[in-house]
């Protein structure tokens, strides 16, 4: 309606009734939007691709360039830090978990900060991660075991934003089905990354004595002047939000708002309230997919931190230990993207977790058992790794795929991806050294916690198996008598909405 041609109430009940009906007229105008909504396949192939090439590249690439300094410290240590900075006992193992503990507790907050959009993605992304590389430097020129762990704590404070701002940006271009894919390739920049850091720590301990400094003091400086690098391209090549995006034309970025409107459905609440809030704490799913990543995340996290260590304790030399790491990620990259693009084109993700953990638990089985043959100890490695890398990226997608709404989509990322990380502070303090190489505590452990996931896994399923039933069965459309407030803001509470399975 134009505003010239609107009368002001005389009275505020009147004023009040013509807002909610003005309100109601909104409401029903975007849906009847949505309803109109034509689909231009054409179109969409365009708008992927166009996505695709212009959002995910800058973000491997820099995911590749955090992930490698989160865990240099890993290869660090069989270059001699630990002994040159006499650590003691479980020294180390306090060095990892104390990364974490800020980590798990921003992470839901930055990606909140992140979601109210006071600056672009770009700015947000790039200003932490040139943090973090002041911090990854100066473990290079620390001289003691405090230098470390406070290095490390600053580290966690700043990486805490980045991967679930990167997980929340990507799924506000894609469709549901359409994120798995991508979310696969961007995570599998994680798996890269092992492999890369484990050929650069190779090639850097040769460095060993350059310029007066021990070769795992390179590790840190030479990686750390690479993240600043990442920087700018973070600066120049992550797009904002879609809404607010360049690279694409008008009419495309029409059809992509539409698009994306349409597919989340009729209740996508888009800010937070206190119901908002109240309904994403209380959110069993959120839970339930956090305890099944936190299972993932510890077999992740003790792969990237001990791997160097167990394979050394094999009777591989440190430079052996180094390069045998690369073929354990090179096949867990290749079974991620293939179990992703499935879980993508089938529209299923339950079943492909359930075929991660049952690969994760034949791992860890075979570590626990102590079998005498190395080829055997090394294949247990392979297992671990593809299981772990298999289900975290499908868990963030299911989950992101069944919130209703940007508003508890980002938190319901940000809380997974942070609490989920306590995996890490369990991996860090199970495998102890005195336990060295048998690691029964830390083998033990693992095989636990991923029946564990397996079990959260298969509840979530149920819960989202008997929401879908009883909502084809009209059992929750009492829930329509709500007010429009309500109904906007009920997300995937809303009894059109269907969970993927």
């Amino acid at each position: 309606m134009d505003d010239t041609n609107t009368k002001v109430p005389s009275s505020p009940q009147k004023s009040e009734e013509f807002d909610e009906k003005g309100k109601q007229a909104n409401i029903s105008a975007t849906e009847d939007q949505d309803e109109r909504f034509n689909v231009d396949e054409a179109m969409e192939k365009t708008l992927n691709w166009k996505c695709d090439v212009k959002l995910l590249p800058p973000l491997i690439c820099l995911f590749m360039i955090t992930f490698i300094d989160r865990t240099n410290i890993a290869n660090a240590k069989i270059e001699g830090m630990t002994v040159d900075l006499r650590m003691k006992g479980n020294d180390y193992n306090t060095s990892l978990w104390i990364l974490n503990i800020p980590y798990i507790c921003l992470a839901v907050p930055s990606n909140m900060l992140m979601k109210m959009g006071f600056v672009k993605p770009s700015v947000y992304l790039s200003g932490i991660m040139f943090c973090w590389a002041l911090c990854t430097i100066g473990l290079g020129f620390t001289k003691t075991f405090k230098g470390i762990l406070a290095c490390r704590f600053l580290m966690g404070v700043f990486e805490s934003g980045f991967v679930p701002g990167c997980a929340y940006l990507i799924s506000r271009y894609y469709k549901r089905r359409d994120f798995s894919i991508r979310y696969a390739a961007f995570f599998s920049a994680a798996v890269l990354a092992g492999a890369f850091g484990g050929f650069l720590a190779y090639a850097i301990e040769h460095m060993d004595k350059v310029g007066g400094y021990a070769g795992w003091r390179w590790i840190f400086i030479i990686e750390g002047c690479i993240t600043i690098v990442g920087v700018g391209i973070a600066l120049l090549c992550i797009p904002s939000y879609p809404e607010d995006s360049t690279f694409l034309k008008p009419e495309e970025k029409q059809y992509l708002l539409a698009m994306l409107k349409k597919d989340a459905g009729k209740s996508r609440p888009n800010h937070y309230s206190s119901f908002v809030i109240k309904e994403c704490l209380l959110d069993l799913k959120i839970w339930l997919g956090t305890i099944a990543y936190f299972g993932a995340d510890n077999a992740a996290s003790s792969i990237v931190s001990f791997q160097p260590t167990i394979l050394k304790s094999l009777g591989y030399s440190n430079a052996q230990a180094q390069v045998h790491t690369i073929p354990v990620y090179i096949v867990a990259f290749c079974v991620l993207l293939i179990c992703a693009y499935l879980s993508g084109r089938l529209g299923h993700r339950y079943v492909f977790l359930i075929f991660g953990a049952a690969i994760g638990i034949v791992g860890w089985s075979i570590e626990l058992a102590q079998i005498k043959a190395v080829s055997a100890r090394y294949f247990g490695m392979f297992a671990i790794t593809a299981s772990a890398y298999i289900q975290m990226p499908i868990l963030v997608v299911w989950l992101s795929n069944n919130m209703g709404g940007n508003a508890k989509a980002a938190f319901a990322t940000g809380f997974m991806i942070g609490f989920g990380n306590c995996g890490n502070l369990v991996s860090s303090n199970v495998f102890i050294t005195d336990e060295t190489p048998r690691f029964k505590t830390g083998f033990s452990t693992g095989l636990g916690l991923n029946i564990l996931g397996v079990v959260a896994s298969t509840a979530l399923e149920l819960y989202c198996w008997m929401a879908n039933r009883k909502r084809d069965a009209g059992k929750d459309d009492a829930k329509l008598d709500n007010s429009s407030e309500v109904l906007r803001d009920l997300g995937d509470d809303h009894p059109d909405f269907r969970y993927i399975l």
